[in-house]
């Protein structure tokens, strides 16, 4: 097995293991695009200067706007590949846009799991795993909130949102408005930005040089939002470096991922409870030792 191939395929339970694909792929050291230009700034006319101010008011309102919808329907795809190798996981359900309860199936094909956040607690069942967990156990168990603090500041596994809550770590500047195209039926208005990593850093220098690090400055975010002000799908690609990486050049220690996520059917029901606690068994301490510190969309 190539060494391309050894690093998706210690990347895969970490992806599945969460519904913020993003902040996996991040912790996983697999990451973004090769398109991935920054979006251009507007040109030196006065109604091009007001076109991209009015795109970056749409674009840094729609997290809020979006909120508001209390609940939707969400579609995940990550897209993770290093060198010729690749691999695809999907998952759909419900999420709760406010707090961030959901409900998922994701996976590859035929090998699906079920995943549930409920009270900021990730909960887990995978076909496979049975032989993996104590006898009469059926679901794996992560506290995030606990990740988060044994992390450090800004450093979680997952947020239960975490996906959406990137919308809150957009920049204002460069914002391009690409044009109206259609996505799921409805007609939405195409945004180019970039993700803040200042934001996403919530402040932490330290952990702003880290994302710089690993991502570089510019990491692009494609937004479609409705006429609402809505978000109806979200892309983000990026390249991320190993660790220990330094340098630009594309290697089999550097990783590319593209992650997008639908919303749909806004004000759905998402009615989601957690396993039974005898048929969950507790893997916090053990994801907390294995992921690292990463950075946090919430």
């Amino acid at each position: 097995m190539s060494r391309m191939k050894r690093s998706l395929c210690a990347s895969r339970p970490a992806v599945w293991g969460t519904s913020g694909l993003l902040s996996v792929a991040l912790l996983a050291g697999c990451g973004n695009d090769s398109g991935g230009k920054s979006a251009s700034g507007a040109g030196g006319t006065v109604s091009e200067g007001r076109t991209q101010q009015s795109s970056a008011k749409v674009v840094q309102a729609t997290h809020a706007k979006t909120s508001q919808a209390k609940t939707a329907r969400i579609k995940l795809s990550t897209t993770v590949s290093a060198g010729s190798d690749e691999q695809t996981i999907t998952g759909s359900g419900v999420l709760d846009l406010r707090d961030g309860t959901s409900r998922l199936r994701m996976g590859q094909g035929n090998r699906q799991l079920e995943q549930r956040i409920v009270d900021h607690v990730l909960y887990e069942k995978a076909p496979a795993a049975g032989g993996r967990l104590p006898h009469g156990k059926s679901w794996m168990k992560v506290d995030l909130r606990r990740l988060d603090t044994s992390q450090g500041s800004g450093a979680t596994m997952s947020d239960p949102a975490d996906s959406f809550a990137y919308t809150k770590s957009l920049s204002g500047k460069d914002v391009r408005k690409v044009g109206e195209e259609t996505v799921n039926g409805v007609s939405a208005t195409h945004y180019r930005v970039l993700l803040d990593l200042s934001k996403l850093a919530k402040g932490d220098s330290a952990q702003e040089r880290k994302l710089r690090a690993r991502l570089g400055d510019s990491v692009p975010v494609d937004l479609w939002i409705d006429k609402d002000g809505r978000t109806r799908r979200q892309q983000i690609l990026m390249t991320v470096k190993n660790s220990a990486q330094t340098g630009s050049s594309a290697t089999p220690h550097q990783a590319r991922a593209k992650v997008v996520m639908d919303l749909s059917d806004f004000g759905t029901a998402v009615d989601v409870t957690a396993p039974p606690a005898g048929q969950t068994v507790d893997v916090t301490a053990k994801v907390s030792q294995r992921a690292g510190t990463g950075p946090s969309a919430n």
